[in-house]
């Protein structure tokens, strides 16, 4: 599995994706994908910028984010397994069968 842009190989596909990829792996048979947190151009608003993509490339969750606030977003993956991955107040342990936090922790 390769990345560049905004486009994901994998398993003979490829398949381009709405934003460029900071970051993409393999865990547990599912494409873990963490948009650029600064690719969207707008500067309100969630950016639900990490997802999972199937064997085949579809998609198979958009991961939740730990607040409500209007600029919450992921920056970074902080451990692959578990699946930990950083939002501007909290480190979120995301299920990556379902994409929903699991455990959350407040850094400030």
């Amino acid at each position: 599995m390769t990345f560049d842009g905004s486009t994901i190989h994998a398993h003979g596909w490829t398949r381009e994706l709405e934003y460029p990829v900071s970051e993409a792996f393999e865990l547990d048979g599912r494409i873990i994908v963490l948009f650029k947190s600064d690719a969207r151009g707008e500067r309100f608003g969630q950016f639900p910028n990490l997802i999972a993509l199937g064997p085949d490339g579809e998609r198979l969750w958009t991961a939740e984010l730990p607040t409500t606030s209007s600029s919450d977003h992921y920056y970074r993956i902080t451990s692959r397994r578990p699946l930990v991955a950083g939002a501007p107040s909290y480190e979120c342990e995301i299920d990556p069968g379902t994409g929903r936090i699991v455990r959350r922790e407040f850094l400030k």
